[in-house]
């Protein structure tokens, strides 16, 4: 429920400042925020991934028109955070990354990988007189911060005393990613995808796995 008015309370902000935004600025740029889950592909067998894995995507793009048309060439920048949340601890060997299933004798709040990405998205898109919009990109992305987090017992010592390990350094996690993206929709609220075509994790040193990310964009102008 709190998420959920976070999300009314944003949509309302934005449509407002939209308001204040003239129709040549709306018509070359456009901001907006997605809110997706990611589906993780491929996974291996001691990952067992949460049904949710919220993420957020903030975006800003220039959009190159085609004559008179309501068609653009739009190539922009973009800051995005995915979260993984499981049952599993990721552990770093010497020269492989693996994930290790948490057992039925240690109780624990949360366990997450969180990674951090500089994006270049291109997209084609198409905005009606009435504000209906479709487009179809591709984006790069670039690896500014990946971070294991887990909040349970220590298992390390093998006691019920509550801890937080943080790992801020994480090896063998690629340095840069690449996919497909999509959206639809009316005015200011689309559905937005993401199809990951690279691995999560350098090949030969972790599970060759990927993410599918589906959502919504809000979108002022």
């Amino acid at each position: 429920m709190k998420n959920l008015l976070t999300l009314i309370l944003l949509a309302l902000v934005l449509n407002g400042f939209s308001q204040m935004v003239d129709e040549e600025t709306k018509r070359k740029f456009t901001f907006g925020l997605d809110v997706f889950t990611d589906m993780w592909q491929d996974i291996p067998s001691s990952l067992d991934p949460k049904t949710l894995n919220p993420g957020v995507n903030l975006f800003g793009s220039y959009n190159y028109m085609f004559g008179n048309s309501n068609v653009s060439f739009s190539p922009g920048i973009g800051l995005s955070v995915h979260n993984l949340y499981s049952e599993s601890l990721l552990v770093t060997g010497a020269d492989t990354t693996f994930f290790h299933m948490i057992g039925p004798d240690t109780s624990f709040k949360k366990t997450k990988l969180t990674t951090t990405y500089l994006d270049i998205p291109i997209e084609i898109r198409y905005k009606s007189k009435g504000e209906f919009r479709i487009a179809v990109g591709f984006k790069f992305g670039f690896l500014m911060k990946a971070q294991n987090k887990y909040k349970g017992d220590d298992f390390i010592n093998g006691t019920t005393d509550q801890v937080i390990i943080k790992q801020a350094k994480m090896n063998f996690i690629e340095k840069n990613r690449y996919g497909f993206t999509g959206r639809i929709g009316y005015k200011w609220l689309n559905l937005w995808g993401y199809y990951q075509l690279s691995s999560l994790f350098t090949e030969g040193n972790g599970a060759q796995m990927y993410p599918i990310s589906l959502g919504i964009t809000l979108i002022p102008f």
